[in-house]
């Protein structure tokens, strides 16, 4: 028999907002805008509504804009050829029997409007991501909200302003959208949410996207879109597997990390900022276990090749958190559920709010803590007959000595969920890390033999180059932006630095064969910078080998 709920509820919004599930960035981005519009509140409808498909929208253009959509009512077949092969998001798409448009593609603040909610989850993530900002930058949030808004007029009205340029698929969603029946306003009160555990991942993603708000004026609409959405998915496996591994540092250490509470990390003010976190591999004098691990990628194609082979290992290294990661949910939990009992409250001198304040229960051995666990052991084998599989397993644990009631009961159930919670942790990595895709950080090719292994596709390279020729000036409000080029050691090692992305690892007891793989990476590296038009070889010099900007940002662009 299985453990209850109460005993393994997984989900805590103060650790952390997104749900262990698959998610979809596109989707994502649709229920983001719906928070980004409002301040944090969710929408409320004045209009009955009714489900979103090709045809609905198609009548909509036809009808509420014929004046200016000349030829959409004559032409219905081809609006909805055009609408589902460019403009709308289709779930089960290439199944007719089960495809449904979702929403419009998010290319603007107000797509979220013709939305279909049931085929639109994202777990709570846009959720995370609107609280990452908040937390570290309030004032971007506004920004963005003036860049994705764009046309809709003063005061955020809901109708196209018809002044703003916009290209022709924005322009197209912006007229399904400017529909009377989508009247709405925004909830009475706005939702409580968390501010991220990790406040320094938080500030570097607010700090990457200012950089690509500089090109607001020079790159296509779509693509800086395109852009944004790979900056969410990168920067929520980034923070995951540093939430791994701070959450564990935290219980291992027995209390919350004081550098962690006060976080030194400031990436528009430091080069190498996480050279002060303790859970950084960048931080030469941490001395925790669970620092989070470098991330080694492979530039290259081949899946046979010994950088592929150490790209694989990276990655399976980062995996193996996961498991001490669940151990360390399932402690917060109970410590929590018991900081907020009675004898927590007299025991704290507080009723417990937060995380820190939780674990400050570890290593404390009053009497009361020990009875309290002691006694949800009871309940967790009261509930167990003779007959259960798993029955010695449990026992085991009971008698293992060394172990305080609440280790035993942390053990007894990661016992029962790890696996569970451990599946559903891998789906929401892969996703967010956009395996497979060419925005993607990871690769796995087919069959259970093939192992993930960190890879990094051509949009993602691509969004990492713009950000990483942009130079700042100033600091705080005065902060501002310009272009230069870089040398492709220093795009190396600014990787490494700022994200913890390496792609040639400084190892001491590297092999011949590793260098070699090393400088084979490189290489991949600058090939692939040529293709997406960043990089051209002038001479053998090395001061000419630089990475070039696309477009030329003079100094004093404010962000």
């Amino acid at each position: 028999m299985a453990a209850k709920r109460a005993e393994f509820d997984f989900n805590n919004e103060d650790i952390c907002l997104v749900m262990p599930k698959h998610i979809d960035l596109e989707r994502m981005l649709i229920s983001f805008y719906m928070l980004l519009k409002y301040d944090g509140r969710r929408p409320v409808t004045r209009t009955e509504r009714q489900e979103i498909t090709l045809q609905y929208l198609s009548d909509v253009l036809a009808t509420q804009h014929n004046d200016v959509l000349t030829g959409f009512a004559t032409h219905s077949d081809l609006v909805q050829d055009w609408l589902y092969s460019d403009l709308v998001d289709i779930v089960y798409r290439g199944r007719p029997d089960k495809e449904r448009p979702t929403s419009p593609r998010p290319l603007h603040l107000n797509a979220y409007k013709l939305r279909n909610p049931r085929y639109l989850k994202d777990y709570r993530a846009s959720e995370h991501l609107y609280s990452m900002i908040r937390s570290a930058d309030p004032e971007l949030l506004r920004r963005l909200r003036e860049y994705l808004g764009a046309g809709m007029g003063l005061n955020n009205e809901d109708t196209y302003d018809g002044q703003t340029e916009l290209d022709l698929d924005t322009l197209l969603i912006v007229r399904m959208v400017d529909n009377p029946k989508l009247k709405e306003q925004p909830a009475g009160e706005i939702g409580k949410l968390a501010s991220p555990l990790c406040d320094g991942q938080a500030r570097l993603l607010c700090n990457d996207l200012r950089r690509l708000l500089v090109y607001e004026d020079r790159v296509p609409r779509p693509v800086l879109i395109e852009y944004m959405r790979t900056a969410f998915g990168m920067h929520l496996g980034l923070y995951l597997l540093r939430l791994f591994n701070q959450l564990s540092g935290w219980v291992y250490e027995g209390s919350a990390s004081s550098a962690c509470l006060n976080c030194p990390v400031r990436p528009d003010q430091q080069e190498n900022a996480f050279v002060a976190c303790p859970y950084a591999f960048q931080h030469d004098g941490g001395k925790s276990p669970y620092r989070t691990l470098e991330i080694v990628v492979d530039m290259g194609s081949d899946a046979q090749s010994h950088m592929a082979e150490l790209a694989r290992s990276s990655c399976s290294a980062h995996y193996q958190r996961m498991n001490d990661y669940v151990r360390a949910v399932f402690t917060t939990n109970l410590l929590m559920d018991f900081g907020k009992s009675y004898t927590g409250e007299r025991l704290l001198g507080q009723r417990s709010q937060t995380v820190a304040e939780a674990l400050e229960l570890l290593g404390r051995s009053e009497v009361e803590i020990n009875v309290h666990f002691g006694q949800k052991i009871d309940e967790f084998f009261a509930r167990r007959s003779e007959g259960d599989v798993e029955l010695r397993e449990y026992e085991a644990i009971r008698r293992m000595e060394g172990l305080t009631p609440l280790q035993k009961l942390v053990e007894l159930v990661s016992l029962d969920r790890t696996r569970y919670y451990r599946k559903y942790l891998v789906d929401l990595v892969d996703s967010v890390s956009m395996k497979n895709h060419d925005s993607g950080l990871m690769r796995q090719g087919k069959g259970r033999s093939n192992e993930r292994r960190w890879q990094m596709g051509s949009r993602l390279l691509e969004m990492l180059v713009q950000i990483a020729v942009l130079e700042p000036v100033g600091s705080g409000a005065a902060l501002s932006f310009r272009s230069r080029p870089l040398l492709v050691d220093e795009f190396v090692r600014w990787l490494r630095n700022r994200y913890g992305i390496v792609l040639a690892p400084d190892w001491s007891g590297a092999t011949i064969q590793d260098y070699q793989a090393f400088n084979a990476n490189l290489g991949h590296l600058k090939e692939r910078l040529r293709e997406i038009g960043f990089f051209t070889d002038l001479s053998d010099a090395y001061n000419t080998q630089a990475i070039q900007p696309r477009y030329t940002i003079e100094a004093g662009v404010m962000v």
